[in-house]
């Protein structure tokens, strides 16, 4: 059996890989949980044309490099216990095993040389659509002092996202705004009921929010334009903008109305987004 993974960070040798493991540190000093530190190699591989590195010349180099993120973590944030796991195999998939008993996976947005590093665009996509639990992707501006955003649209999905949001203004003392918006453009007619009953929705849920969390300052605003444009435009004074996962074909939101948060608008954000993402599969 792991030991209790609590907060879980993939790590490479790229910048975005640096930035996340910061991210990931704070992220498990404010919630009090152990940080686990991880990374993923694979073997055979070729250094140069017709030459396969040894098994164990290929494993050192990753060791070496897990074992300095881990002591990074351990002298920034010296009240976090820091576990490591190295593993053959692929990133993704170590990741997704991961996040089914963590509480939270964090992972940059590029890998080493932009190819097929542990935090890779492609690796990040695949961990966001696929995690057991809320996922960050730290791209973009990071500004802790920024408030946090939150797409809703009254689904369940969009509880849960809006749950977590509260819980990271809360902790990082910023407020919350809510942003009620649309679809997408072409769809624009009947939904005004719907968008309505969303932003209701979104309220009676934050007066609950709110006693749960003492001082939350937190505001909804409902958006009369497409909720990538509304979210993009929100996420430019964001310190983090959360949404909901990958939703299904015919999903539905309030009303009827296809959900806010379909993975199209997940990944639009995941691979846009001028801030750090979380998307929310459970709490």
């Amino acid at each position: 059996m792991r030991e209790e993974l609590g907060v879980v960070i993939g790590v490479d040798r790229s910048p975005s890989s640096r930035r996340a493991l910061r991210w990931a540190a704070a992220e498990a000093e404010a919630r009090k949980l152990p940080l686990t530190v991880c990374h993923a190699w694979e073997w055979p591989y070729h250094e140069w044309p017709g030459e396969v590195v040894p098994l164990e010349l290929a494993r050192r180099p990753a060791a070496r490099l897990l074992d300095l993120a881990a002591a990074w973590a351990r002298r920034h944030h010296p009240g976090v216990p820091v576990n490591t796991v190295l593993e053959r195999g692929a990133a993704a998939a170590l990741l997704i095993d991961l996040s089914r008993t963590a509480d939270l996976v964090v992972v940059g947005s590029r890998g080493y040389r932009g190819l097929a590093g542990l935090l890779a665009g492609s690796v990040s996509t695949q961990v966001a659509t696929r995690v057991a639990c809320p996922v960050i992707v730290v791209r973009g501006q990071v500004d802790p002092a920024l408030d946090v955003v939150v797409g809703f649209d009254g689904s369940p999905a969009a509880m849960g996202a809006l749950r977590f949001a509260a819980h990271q203004a809360h902790l990082r003392e910023v407020g919350l705004r809510v942003v009620v918006a649309r679809r997408d453009r072409g769809e624009e007619a009947g939904q005004e009921d719907q968008l309505a009953r969303a932003d209701d929705r979104a309220r009676d849920e934050l007066v609950l929010l709110k006693r749960d969390h003492p001082g939350l300052e937190a505001e909804v605003e409902l958006v009369n334009e497409p909720a990538r444009e509304a979210l993009t435009a929100a996420a430019e004074k964001a310190s983090l903008l959360v949404v909901g996962p990958r939703g299904l074909a015919g999903s539905r939101g309030v009303g009827g109305v296809r959900g806010l948060l379909l993975g199209s608008i997940s990944q639009a954000m995941i691979q846009h987004a001028p801030c750090p993402v979380a998307v929310v599969h459970r709490t």
